[in-house]
């Protein structure tokens, strides 16, 4: 018997985040539930979205337990206690879902300031991941326990928007580069586009945005080239941060990266975003992993940056076979 009761399933989900199993919980969104009797159990079966199946039949014994625990706390129709449960694909879904899209997070740091007053390097760095996105729940809680502590008038009032690392507090940061630092190996990738600033072509840096452009353009394109992209992608960045000539910056980067797709006969489609960063906690995230990146780089501080070096796909310094320093 099909269960349509979505709100009893959102229930579901809610309780297995509670329970911390977050992973679990966003792969059964969109999981249709059957009821069954086999003759000796009571049993539920999810039809999952087909990409999951592998990783949710092969949950191990003490998940299914708690799994069955919380179902049993729920009230559905005709089912007085669950007794056993099976992942099933659900033929229902579509087939693209076998098609991952790749995320790129983006972060930019270093100034524009090209003398010897300014910063030494200029970089993009990315973060790589497909959904569900891994530890995204446990990130964002985090923020909302920090408010939470506001409600206690002995605590300091923290008012946090979003996650900031040069901006955050040495507590609330080395927390943070913990929970990064939870990351399975293959949930995520890091690529670093570095400039040694005082190897830039004058000529290059008359024009901020559109040498902000040009290189976003080129970084996303040298990332396509270390992935060997396959895969549809989408492309994410903090606000523009030279809001002059913006539209004209975004057409730069999209010609840049349409130019590759062309020549490379690639099948495959993309987009590209500027969002506020408080939108997103994984822009949030690689602002925290550029920080450490820059700091390896700008004050040879590398403390944080053994946290998250173990995700590196590469630290390319494009300038390093230059010779010429113009200032």
């Amino acid at each position: 018997m099909d269960i349509s009761d979505n709100k009893a399933i959102k229930l579901f989900q809610n309780l297995l985040k509670q329970k911390r199993y977050f992973d679990i919980a966003d792969k059964l969104e969109d999981t249709n539930l059957e009821y069954s009797f086999d003759g000796i159990w009571k049993k539920i079966t999810f039809k999952v979205n087909p990409k999951y199946i592998f990783d949710l039949s092969n949950c191990d014994k003490n998940i299914r337990r708690e799994i069955i625990k919380i179902l049993n706390l729920i009230s559905f129709d005709n089912i007085n206690e669950v007794e056993n449960i099976d992942f099933k694909i659900n033929e229902k879904s579509f087939l693209e879902s076998f098609e991952d899209v790749l995320y790129f997070f983006v972060d930019e740091s270093g100034d524009m300031d090209f003398s010897e007053k300014g910063s030494k390097y200029y970089m993009f760095s990315f973060l790589v991941k497909k959904r569900p996105f891994k530890l995204h729940e446990t990130i964002s809680s985090y923020r909302y326990s920090l408010l939470e502590r506001n409600l206690n008038p002995l605590n300091n009032r923290l008012d946090i928007e979003k996650f900031h690392a040069c901006e955050d507090n040495k507590h609330i940061r080395e927390h943070l580069f913990n929970l990064i630092s939870k990351f399975e190996d293959n949930d995520i990738q890091i690529y670093s586009y570095i400039l040694e600033k005082p190897k830039v072509m004058p000529e290059k840096i008359k024009e901020k945005s559109n040498f902000y452009a040009e290189n976003l353009s080129y970084a996303i394109i040298k990332l396509l080239e270390k992935l060997k992209i396959s895969k549809n992608f989408i492309v994410i960045t903090d606000n523009l941060p030279v809001q002059k000539n913006k539209q004209t910056q975004i057409k730069a980067i999209k010609n840049g990266v349409n130019t590759y797709i062309t020549n490379n006969k690639l099948n495959i489609r993309y987009d590209i975003f500027h969002h506020c960063s408080a939108s997103s906690v994984n822009l949030q995230l690689i602002d925290y992993i550029n920080w450490a990146i820059q700091r390896k780089y700008e004050k040879n501080d590398t403390y944080f940056y053994e946290k998250i070096k173990k995700y590196i796909l590469d630290e390319e310094i494009v300038t390093k076979e230059r010779i010429t320093k113009y200032y």
